[in-house]
């Protein structure tokens, strides 16, 4: 049955046309393309594997990544090549014929076909004899062409997205005394005593936050580059930028810091996070994930010390503290679960995460 056989191969080419339009061109369309399918299931593989008592598992995971590109790329150009494979099969033997004897009609030579004219080999061997054949041969040619482009294009934007993750991951983790400890974030932020400089580096800090965001919904493969360092996971970067943010509005005095507590620099900061972690959470996660079990009490206990390390450093705290560790429980525990949540599904321990 020819027909079934075009049938087929057509439906089969513009699911991946499809898919590689949602993934390079068009990546904030939130639909559940193959490719990113197929990414999840490579992560929970992967996490299986490196539950495994004879694999290292932080070492495993790092290479889910590069390998995901990898494992992407091979998916879209095969199932491409069989694509075109079914629709050019019937042709054989009539539409598309061998330079020299006779014409072989199986499955394999369809997909040989399909193979060389998708990668621009031009081998020869087989060659159209009729215009519409001709015409389906010089359009698998462009896609092929036109696929090549696109895919070097997006390895590169990948990579460098992650390079600038990275870096902004690298400026937290030294900034916050490698602990990821958002006091001594907040203490490199006072100048003077005053914060006078604040409001602008928090505004750098969020602008890194927000473009990190935007990075994830252009190129969602991102999320799977999972390192050995803590230091470079989401999760981390997520909790020093919101913690700042909700120090900053718990712990210092509200009448000589009101400028910096109620500037739209902080707001922005914590509103941006809080769409990160969100955005992360929908992507990734499901509501089993998030109904985790949290320690206020440890909050309190941090928040405590805290205040106390401000105090040490001359910087003026809420004048009552059971009241600031009250406001600062209520506003940790809107984004701490999905902190929490985010940092198991990248198999890292919490005392990684939260030192």
């Amino acid at each position: 049955m020819p027909w079934l056989s075009h049938l087929v191969g057509i439906a089969i080419i513009l699911i991946i046309l499809l898919d590689i339009f949602l993934t390079v061109l068009y990546p904030r369309s939130g639909k559940n393309t193959p490719s990113l399918l197929l990414s999840k299931g490579i992560w929970e593989l992967f996490r299986r594997l490196g539950r495994l008592p004879v694999s290292n598992s932080p070492n495993l995971l790092s290479y889910c990544g590069p390998t995901l590109l990898i494992v992407v790329i091979v998916f879209w150009v095969c199932s491409l090549a069989v694509g075109f494979a079914l629709l050019l099969w019937p042709a054989l033997g009539q539409g598309i014929q061998a330079s020299q004897g006779d014409t072989p009609t199986d499955f394999a030579t369809a997909l040989y076909y399909s193979g060389f004219t998708l990668t621009t080999l031009g081998v020869g061997d087989l060659v159209p004899k009729s215009g519409i054949w001709r015409v389906v041969t010089v359009l698998e040619a462009g896609i092929g062409f036109s696929i090549i482009t696109a895919t070097i294009t997006y390895l590169l934007s990948v990579y460098s997205a992650l390079n600038r993750r990275n870096t902004f991951a690298l400026s937290l983790y030294h900034r916050s005394g490698h602990h990821a400890d958002a006091v001594e974030l907040l203490l490199g932020l006072r100048g003077y005593g005053q914060f006078e400089l604040a409001t602008q580096e928090i505004t750098d800090i969020t602008r890194d936050l927000l473009f990190l965001l935007e990075s994830h919904h252009a190129y969602p493969v991102l999320h799977y580059f999972r390192f050995r360092e803590a230091r470079y996971s989401m999760a981390q970067m997520a909790l020093i930028s919101l913690d700042l943010a909700t120090l900053i509005k718990s712990a210092l005095n509200p009448h000589l810091y009101q400028p910096l507590i109620n500037s739209s620099a902080v707001t922005e900061l914590e509103r941006g996070g809080l769409d990160l972690l969100s955005q992360m959470a929908n992507s990734f996660l499901n509501e089993a994930a998030l109904d985790q079990p949290l320690d206020r009490q440890y909050w309190r206990e941090r928040y405590v010390k805290s205040v106390a390390r401000l105090h040490e450093q001359d910087i003026v705290t809420v004048a009552d503290v059971e009241a600031g560790a009250d406001r600062y429980v209520a506003l940790r525990q809107q984004w701490e679960p999905m902190v929490l949540a985010l940092a198991r599904y990248m198999d890292y321990c919490w005392e990684e995460i939260s030192p």
